[in-house]
Parts: structure tokens; C-alpha cells; sequence
């Protein structure tokens, strides 16, 4: 049934989606954003973003809430925060440090290096956070793990996994020159905008999120006419595929291997995320608004 694969499907689509939504940190020091998901049809997650920035740090937070039969069978709501430093080019740590790609010779692209990485989420069975310390460059990034009971729900906690546990499936030599989901997409867009300047057109962004270590190979499309919500953009396109490095199981490995995304990026400058589209099947994802302070999404009432 599909509905059995909606979790982990879901998981990986909320990374995708993270991976996809911090289009103009170069221009902007603050924004946030606010996007809905539909699958088949149906309304499957809310999700905001905000982004503050300064010369030489970052924090950026991350807020999903699932919606309809997503919420009903998973009740999933997940926040994330990653905080660390902006690196100014010329620096060598642009050739040495997470960045792996073309972007890296850009006098106008910054280089963002993660710290430190928290999420928090609830399911049906049990609130679970996990944390990243990145440590110094050159070091391998450490991640730790724990859960709590939700109220009403204490006899589905298991409290052997009550933590904190030590998240070391993934080895050390995969989790050195990586970063958080969240601080993945300035590499990301590093890497579009360096094609724009005449680099290559694909490159390669180092991800790991406390469990898995995974890649994200990106490859530029071209422009295309993009009509959403009844308005036709002008856009690039760009394709992100991920490929999974260490730690995955084999039932999630398969499905990352097949959840390309195209991405449909404004041409005005701002290099906006205005859709994100499965190339295969997955989530659609919007966006719909522009908030003047970190966007509100409430959580449905179980």
C-alpha cells in the first residue's frame, strides 16, 4: 500500500525540500518563506523557513507540519535549527572545507559552514531529537540521539531508546567536510550560480543529517516557462539527484536512489525556489507566500 511508504518517502521529501530553500542568502540577510506539499492531489504537509544572516554567521530554521492522511497515519511535525559562519571568499577553507564543487574559484559565492544542527520531531510513537556537532575543519562531524514520551501516547515509547545514544553508523572518514541538510543549499546554489559566471554545469554537494551521509549531484537544465498557480515564471531549472553514501537501509537506499527533484528557480536575480517537482513521483512542492517574520504553521488537532 502506499500508505506504508508515506513515512520515509515523507522524510526524504522534507530533505529535499530543506535542500531546496535558501535561494538568495547572498542578497538577503533575513527572509522567510512558506510552502505547501501536495501529493496526487492531496494537501500533505505545510512547511516554513527562515533565514538570518550576517556578515560572518547564520541561523536558519526549519518548521513542517503534516496535513490530511500524511498527519492522520504518521502525525508528524518536525523544527530544525542550524547555526555556524559564513566564510567571505577569498578564504583557502573554500577549497578545503564542506564545499566540493565548481562554486569554490566564485568570488561571489560565500561559503557557509555548519556548527552545530538540532531537529526535533514528533510521530505516533514518541517525541526524538538529534544533534551534529561539526567540530573543527578537517574533523568528523558527531551525532547524538534521544527520545521522550508524548502524553497520551507513553505505552508506544519504547525507553530503552530514551538516549542519549551515540549515532555512529555512519563511519568517521564519511563524516568529515559535511553538512547539515539545512546548510546544504548555499552549495547548492553556489554551484547554479557558478554555471551563470561559465563553470560546469553539474557539481556535487556533501550531506549528512545524523544517520545517513548521502550526495547531492546537481546538474543545470536550462531555462524554462514554468506556470504555477495560474502564473507563468520565467525559471532555470535545475535537477538535484541524491545519492546515498553510508548508513542507509536498504528499503531507504532504494527510494533515494529514486527521488530526483527538479528544480524551478526564478530568473529575476533572486534565483527564488518556486516549485520543487519529483521527476519520478513524489511531492509537489510550492511555494506560497512571503512572510514579513517567521511563517506561522499550526499543527492540525489529532
Amino acid at each position: 500500500m502506499m500508505i506504508k511508504k508515506i513515512t520515509p518517502l515523507f522524510r526524504n521529501f522534507c530533505l529535499m525540500a530543506l535542500i531546496s530553500l535558501l535561494p538568495f542568502a547572498a542578497q538577503a540577510k533575513e527572509m522567510h518563506l512558506r510552502y505547501e506539499a501536495y501529493w496526487g492531489g492531496f494537501h500533505i504537509a505545510d512547511f516554513a523557513l527562515s533565514i538570518v544572516d550576517s556578515d560572518t554567521s547564520f541561523e536558519h530554521r526549519f518548521h513542517l507540519e503534516s496535513r490530511g492522511l500524511t498527519r492522520y497515519f504518521s502525525n508528524l511535525s518536525a523544527v530544525a535549527v542550524s547555526k555556524g559562519r559564513i566564510i567571505q571568499p577569498p578564504s583557502s577553507v573554500m577549497s578545503a572545507g564542506p564545499i566540493s564543487n565548481a562554486a569554490a574559484d566564485m568570488t561571489q559565492a560565500e561559503t557557509y559552514i555548519a556548527e552545530t544542527y538540532r531537529t526535533e520531531y514528533t510521530n505516533k510513537r514518541h517525541f526524538r531529537w538529534v544533534e551534529i556537532d561539526f567540530g573543527q575543519p578537517g574533523s568528523a562531524a558527531n551525532a547524538v540521539t534521544g527520545t521522550s514520551p508524548i502524553a497520551g501516547r507513553e505505552d508506544r515509547w519504547n525507553p530503552k531508546d530514551k538516549g542519549p545514544e551515540v549515532l555512529d553508523r555512519v563511519e568517521p572518514e564519511f563524516r568529515i567536510g559535511v553538512n547539515d541538510p539545512i546548510t546544504l543549499v548555499p552549495q547548492i546554489m553556489a554551484i547554479v550560480r557558478a554555471h551563470m559566471a561559465g563553470g560546469p554545469k553539474t557539481g556535487v554537494a556533501k550531506g549528512f543529517d545524523g544517520r545517513r551521509r548521502f550526495d547531492m549531484n546537481i546538474t543545470y537544465l536550462g531555462t524554462a516557462k514554468r506556470t504555477i498557480l495560474e502564473v507563468v515564471h520565467d525559471t532555470y531549472r535545475v535537477r538535484i539527484k541524491p545519492n546515498p553514501v553510508a548508513g542507509f537501509k536498504k528499503r531507504h537506499k532504494t527510494l533515494w536512489n529514486n527521488a530526483a527533484y527538479d528544480f524551478y528557480l526564478s530568473r529575476d536575480g533572486n534565483f527564488t525556489p518556486l516549485q520543487i517537482v519529483p521527476v519520478d513521483h513524489g511531492p509537489v512542492l510550492t511555494m506560497v507566500k512571503v512572510c514579513d517574520q517567521e511563517c506561522e504553521i499550526k499543527a492540525e488537532e489529532d
